[in-house]
C-alpha cells in the first residue's frame, strides 16, 4: 500500500481515530462484564490514577515534586501515568477512562508502530495490498490486550521498545549515524525502563539480539569501519541509559543493584517446560501456526528483520525467566517480538499472485476476530468452543465473583463486630479471597487488617497477624502461586480449619459460600495463642525454610 506524503497526515489520523473508536468500544464491553472489584495489581495503577488526577488538580506542584520521587525511588512509577491524565480530567476516574486511556494512548500506537514496520519489511518491491490484513492483526492481537483490560499499562513500555527496536533496524545495528542512532536508542531503552523496570530485561535481549546479527555480518563481511561505528553507537546508547538512570533514578538503581531478584521471587517461577506451557497457552494454535510459518519465509527470503525481533522476543524470555515466570504483562515484550513474523506469514498469505487479496483480508479478520472474541469474552469462548484452536487456551475472561452477596455479608459481619482497636487477618491469597480483595470491596476495612505473609520468598510469615481478634480461612485453601510457594498461608490456614495447634485459640462463627466452590470461615480468637503453638507452628515451618526462627512471643 502506497500512501503520498500530502495524504500521508490524513491517512493516519484517520486510522488512529478509528482504531481508538474500536479500542474504546471493546474496552467498554469488557468492563461492563465485569465485577468493580480491582485487586493487587488490577487495582493498583487505577487506584494511583484516580490519586494521580485528584493530586494534579488540587496541587500541580506538589504533583509534579512527588512525580520527581516516584521516578527516583518507586517500583510502581506513576510516571506511566502521566500522559493519561488529561483522561482523568476530562473523563473522570471510571475504569472505563483508565483503561480507554491506555488504550488510546499506549496500545493502539504501538500496534500501528510495530504493525507497520512489520510490513514494510514483509513485503516485496512489488506494491501489496496486505496492509489492511496485518494492521487488524496488530490492533486484535491479544497479547497487547490481556494485561491492558486487566488494568496494567504495561503496554506503554512496547511504545518504548518499538522504538528502541526501529533506530536499531534503520541505522543497520548503530552502523549509520552511529551517535545520533545511538543517542536514540539509549534513549527509547532508558525511557522503557523507566516506565516499568522490569522492561530492563527486554531491553537486555533486543541489545544482544542485535550485537549478535551485526558481528555475524561484520565478521562475515569484515567490515572493519562498521565494528568502529557500531562500538561507537553501543557506547553512545550505554552512555545515554547509564547518565539517565543515575541523574533521576540512583536510589531505585541502588536498591535493585543490591537485590537478589531469583531469591525474592523464587515463589513465583516454576519449571521451564511450565513457563513454555504459559506461553504458549497466550496465543492460540491458528496464531502459533502463522508465527511458525512466518519464521521459515523469513528465512528463505531473508527477512532479518523478523529474525532479529524473533531473537530478541527468545533472549528475553531466556533471560528473565532465570528470576520468574512471566505473567500477562512480563510477556508484552516476547510477543511483541513475535509479531513481524506473524505479519510475514499475513502477507505472504494476502498477497499470493493466485488468491484473491480482499477474500483473504477479511479471513485474517475473521480469524483474529474469533481469537480475540473466544480469549475475553465468556459468550465468545462459549460459542467458539467446538473450533476452540483459533483462540488462545489461557483465557482473559472479564473479572467476576460467584455469589458476590456472600461477600458483602462476610463485610457486614466484619465491620459490626470490628471494634475502634481489632483487626482481622486473611488466610488466603487469590483470586477468590485475600485481605487486598475485601478492602478494595470496602475501604473502611483497611485501618483493621492485620498483614499476612503471601508469598514465603518475599514476605515471610508475619506472626502479629496471629493476634487479631478475627480471621478468616477456606477450604480448600486460596493459593496463586505453585504448590509449596505460599505454606505461610496454607499452613495456618489448615491448623484454624482443623482447630489443631494455633487453631485452637480461634472459634468458628460465621460460614460463606464463596466463589468457585471455596468455603470460608470467620473465626475469633478467644484466648491468646501460646508460644508453644508458634513455635509448633514454625517448627513446620523450618521443615521448607531452615532459616526462619521462632520469635519471641
Amino acid at each position: 500500500m502506497q500512501v503520498s506524503k500530502n495524504n500521508a497526515l490524513g491517512f493516519w489520523t484517520e486510522t488512529y481515530i478509528y482504531s481508538v473508536m474500536l479500542g474504546i468500544a471493546i474496552s467498554a464491553a469488557y468492563i461492563v462484564l465485569e465485577e468493580p472489584v480491582y485487586y493487587w495489581d488490577y487495582a493498583a495503577y487505577f487506584n494511583a490514577f484516580n490519586q494521580q488526577g485528584a493530586l494534579l488538580v488540587e496541587s500541580p506542584f506538589n504533583w509534579l515534586s512527588q512525580l520527581g520521587t516516584s521516578i527516583a525511588t518507586q517500583d510502581y512509577g506513576v510516571a506511566i501515568l502521566v500522559p493519561l491524565m488529561p483522561f482523568h480530567i476530562a473523563f473522570g476516574g471510571s475504569r472505563l477512562s483508565f483503561v480507554a486511556g491506555i488504550v488510546s494512548v499506549y496500545l493502539v500506537p504501538a500496534a500501528l508502530f510495530i504493525g507497520r514496520i512489520s510490513y514494510l519489511e514483509a513485503v516485496s518491491e512489488a506494491p501489496s495490498r496486505s496492509w489492511p490484513a496485518v494492521c487488524i492483526a496488530a490492533l486484535l492481537y491479544t497479547p497487547f490486550w490481556a494485561p491492558t483490560l486487566r488494568g496494567l499499562p504495561d503496554i506503554a513500555g512496547c511504545l518504548a521498545l518499538t522504538a528502541a527496536t526501529y533506530f536499531l533496524w534503520k541505522s543497520k545495528f548503530l552502523t549509520r549515524e552511529p551517535v545520533v542512532s545511538g543517542i536514540s536508542v539509549g534513549a527509547s531503552l532508558w525511557l522503557a525502563f523507566m516506565l516499568r523496570r522490569w522492561h530492563a530485561y527486554a531491553a537486555i535481549g533486543v541489545a544482544l539480539s542485535a550485537a549478535f546479527l551485526d558481528l555475524l555480518r561484520i565478521a562475515r563481511d569484515r567490515d572493519v569501519p562498521a565494528l568502529r561505528a557500531a562500538v561507537a553507537g553501543g557506547l553512545c546508547a550505554i552512555f545515554v541509559v547509564a547518565a539517565t538512570t543515575l541523574n533521576f533514578q540512583l536510589p531505585l538503581l541502588a536498591r535493585i543493584l543490591g537485590t537478589s531478584y531469583g531469591d525474592l521471587y523464587s515463589g513465583y517461577k516454576t519449571t521451564f517446560v511450565t513457563q513454555l506451557g504459559e506461553m504458549g497457552n497466550r496465543l492460540s494454535y491458528v496464531n502459533w501456526l502463522l508465527i511458525i510459518a512466518g519464521l521459515y519465509i523469513s528465512i528463505v527470503r531473508r527477512n532479518r528483520f523478523s529474525l532479529f525481533c524473533a531473537i530478541a522476543s527468545v533472549l528475553t524470555f531466556l533471560i528473565f525467566t532465570r528470576t520468574q515466570d512471566p505473567d500477562r504483562h512480563h510477556s508484552l515484550p516476547m510477543f511483541l517480538w513475535l509479531f513481524p513474523a506473524y505479519a510475514q506469514a499475513i502477507v505472504a498469505i494476502v498477497s499470493a499472485p493466485a488468491l484473491k487479496s480482499r477474500g483473504w483480508t477479511a479471513g485474517v479478520a475473521v480469524a483474529a476476530g474469533f481469537a480475540f472474541l473466544g480469549t475475553f469474552f465468556p459468550a465468545g469462548r462459549q460459542l467458539l468452543s467446538p473450533v476452540d484452536f483459533v483462540f488462545a487456551r489461557q483465557a482473559t475472561l472479564p473479572l467476576h465473583l460467584d455469589n458476590l452477596p456472600e461477600y458483602r455479608r462476610l463485610i457486614d459481619d466484619l465491620t459490626t463486630r470490628l471494634g475502634p482497636e481489632d483487626r482481622f487477618s486473611v488466610f488466603a491469597s487469590g483470586a477468590v479471597l485475600s485481605d487486598a480483595l475485601l478492602f478494595e470491596m470496602d475501604r473502611d476495612l483497611v485501618p483493621h487488617i492485620g498483614w499476612i505473609c503471601q508469598v514465603d520468598s518475599r514476605d515471610r510469615f508475619r506472626p502479629d497477624a496471629l493476634k487479631s481478634r478475627f480471621v478468616i480461612a477456606t477450604d480448600p485453601p486460596v493459593t496463586h502461586l505453585r504448590p509449596g510457594a505460599q505454606i505461610c498461608v496454607t499452613l495456618p490456614n489448615q491448623y484454624i480449619i482443623d482447630g489443631q495447634g494455633i487453631g485452637a485459640a480461634y472459634k468458628r462463627i460465621a460460614r460463606y459460600q464463596l466463589s468457585g466452590g471455596v468455603t470460608g470461615y470467620l473465626y475469633e480468637q478467644m484466648r491468646p495463642v501460646t508460644q508453644q503453638e508458634i513455635g509448633a507452628l514454625y517448627g513446620e515451618f523450618r521443615k521448607e525454610y531452615p532459616d526462619w526462627t521462632t520469635p519471641v512471643w
